[in-house]
């Protein structure tokens, strides 16, 4: 009978230690697991990862590509690591392989025509993979916006023609097509130079809003089979979808790139042309990305409603309220007056005399604001005068109201 219970002893202290065995081996190959495959966290909006393994202070970083809705890998896209060109991705998987990464802190950009661009901060360690998810869209933010409904919605689309100044035609480009870094660029430095010049072209008598940089928001249009005619009509033809892309714009802005050869006159000149007076239901303008002083004279038609003060072959009404162009003296005279203005610098729109020629032109149409003035000359010196400070003000402080 000891000799049975020693034996079931025994069998008892083999089970334990099979079992301990096996939880010890269980535990090891778990472990070898999770050291040998990659775990990678996806976020919506953002890129993470974590490290395979450790080693050395630098080793190669694969990063994919995806599209957010498909889960397709995406070829093509632009990587930029710490704002450093990398490359393209390629292949089903959408794949780029950087070499020699150090580990730490970096920056991640990636862009691709139809997709809203990424930019993530992330820490790398060696020996790791990265997934970047993208989100297809046409229309692609710059910088931090705000509710459509309080801010004034203004999209860029490129221009897929130019003019040749030696054929003295339009012709097809794919400075944009082909490449939407150059697109962004411009865009990005006109964007600059309209917000951050913008209060040091107007009247210093009359303030802007504290915040009226924050009362935009920015976007461009990106359709790679899809874009504006800048030379189709006098404002240019926008993409046949737009509107259907993005119904909640104020002003759409038709770029396209400088004028091929040497300007020398008309028509060899840069050319700008609104559509329309005030942002609204379908209102653009195009202009080309080498004039800051034609796209801010547009922006003055078509983002804050401005009149021509000069004489010519435009279009001239007055613009109530708070115009910068009467239909009579008395008009201009009162609103100066009113404004504590010199009513004696109200004067009709006019060409003057040049060597004793006769006057060339006249409209029935009065202006206040000094030359040099934006809405009349391009200068580099020129200004938007009290009255149309005064316009861009209050549209400034109405924003949207054209949709109530």
């Amino acid at each position: 009978m000891a000799n049975i219970k020693k034996g079931i002893t025994e069998k008892k202290q083999d089970t334990r230690n099979f079992h301990d065995y096996y939880r010890v081996l269980l535990l090891t190959l778990t472990l070898c697991s999770f050291l040998a495959l990659p775990v990678i966290a996806i976020s919506l909006d953002n890129v993470s990862a974590v490290p395979t393994k450790f080693g050395t202070n630098s080793s190669d970083l694969t990063i994919i590509v995806r599209n957010i809705d498909s889960g397709a890998g995406i070829s093509g896209a632009r990587v930029y690591l710490d704002s450093g060109y990398e490359g393209v991705t390629s292949g089903d998987t959408g794949s780029l392989t950087i070499f020699s990464v150090s580990k730490g802190p970096h920056s991640i950009r990636v862009i691709k025509r139809g997709f809203m661009e990424n930019i993530t901060d992330v820490t790398f360690l060696p020996e790791q993979q990265a997934i970047v998810l993208l989100h297809p869209s046409k229309i692609i933010s710059i910088g931090t916006n705000g509710p459509v409904e309080e801010r004034i919605d203004i999209v860029f689309v490129p221009s897929n023609t130019e003019y040749d100044c030696i054929k003295q035609q339009k012709i097809l480009t794919d400075y944009y097509t082909s490449n939407e870094e150059n697109f962004r660029n411009d865009v990005n430095n006109l964007v600059q130079k309209f917000l951050f010049t913008l209060d040091n072209k107007t009247s210093k008598n009359i303030d802007l809003p504290e915040n009226f940089h924050d009362r935009f928001n920015f976007y461009y249009y990106s359709d790679p089979g899809d874009f504006a005619d800048a030379f189709n009509g006098c404002a240019g033809t926008l993409p046949e979808d737009y509107w259907d892309d993005a119904p909640f714009t104020d002003v759409a802005i038709i770029i396209y790139p400088k004028y091929r050869g040497t300007y020398k006159g008309p028509p060899c000149e840069p050319d700008g042309c609104s559509n329309g007076m005030g942002p609204g239901v379908k209102t653009w303008y195009k202009t080309p990305a080498s004039s800051e002083l034609l796209f801010i004279h547009e922006a003055g038609h078509a983002v804050f409603g401005l009149i021509d003060t000069y004489c010519g072959e435009t279009y001239y009404t007055q613009n109530n309220p708070y115009p910068n162009v009467w239909d009579s003296q008395t008009g201009c005279t009162l609103a100066a007056g009113n404004a504590q203005w010199n009513s004696l610098s109200c004067r009709q729109i006019a060409q003057p005399a040049k060597k004793g020629d006769a006057e060339s032109c006249r409209k029935d149409f009065w202006r206040y604001d000094p030359e040099p003035d934006i809405m009349e000359t391009l200068t580099v010196s020129g200004k938007f005068g009290n009255a149309s400070t005064l316009h861009i003000r209050y549209i400034l402080e109405n924003i949207n109201r054209w949709k109530l």
